[in-house]
């Protein structure tokens, strides 16, 4: 995140905030059971409230963390997802990507998408991946015309058609949820939203009724 950096030709920056994040996924790691459900990802999955629209899945972790890129889940995959060992991993990711530091192209969010299933496959060979498309994001109020970056729902819509071209894991479920958050016009439906960019509850009622039969199926 750039925040106040007058300079920075597209470096990540880690703040304070991702980095408690970090430690308290270590620390829930530590105490994790094998063979539960993983939800990894930026602030939409953190604010996930899993309790709430998973309560009958016993085993299931948030491992989200809030303006993580594509590139940092990378970083904290072992202790976020594969000393899990997890029978499912709900993975959405992209749209800090396309904000004002990283700035990456829907190819260089795939390519990085796919590094992480890899890297799980390597370790977990036999965890099922559920890859969920990015979300979009209400142009009126978090587009590049509104913000700085190159956040459009045009670039959020083609990560997901990088995935269908790059990634060919077997164990790997590709889910496009983008459809079903947009109107006609490709617009982000408001009432989804809480500030234009993260769900509000009915948001997440919305994405438990599309992704939670798949999951279940998994179980």
């Amino acid at each position: 995140m750039r925040e106040k950096m007058l300079y920075n030709p597209c470096f990540y920056q880690l703040r304070e905030g991702q980095l408690k994040r970090m430690l308290t996924i270590i620390k829930q790691t530590q105490n994790a059971y094998q063979n539960g459900v993983v939800f990894f990802g930026d602030s939409i999955t953190e604010m996930y409230d899993l309790e709430k629209y998973y309560s009958d899945i016993e085993l299931k972790y948030n491992c989200g963390i809030g303006g993580a890129i594509s590139e940092e889940l990378l970083w904290i995959v072992d202790e976020a997802v594969i000393k899990y060992n997890p029978k499912v991993v709900v993975l959405m990711i992209g749209i800090n990507d396309l904000g004002n530091t990283v700035m990456l192209s829907p190819k260089q969010i795939a390519v990085n998408v796919k590094n992480i299933i890899d890297v799980i496959r390597g370790n977990c060979p036999n965890t099922h991946i559920v890859l969920l498309s990015t979300l979009p994001c209400r142009e009126e109020l978090r587009s590049y015309h509104q913000v700085p970056g190159i956040r459009c729902n045009d670039l959020v819509e083609m990560i997901y058609s990088q995935y269908l071209e790059l990634i060919t894991d077997s164990q790997t479920t590709l889910v496009n949820i983008f459809d079903n958050f947009v109107d006609e016009r490709k617009n982000a439906i408001m009432q989804y939203y809480s500030d234009g960019l993260h769900l509000n509850d009915k948001g997440y009622k919305k994405l438990t009724e599309l992704i939670k039969p798949i999951i279940d199926k998994l179980i």
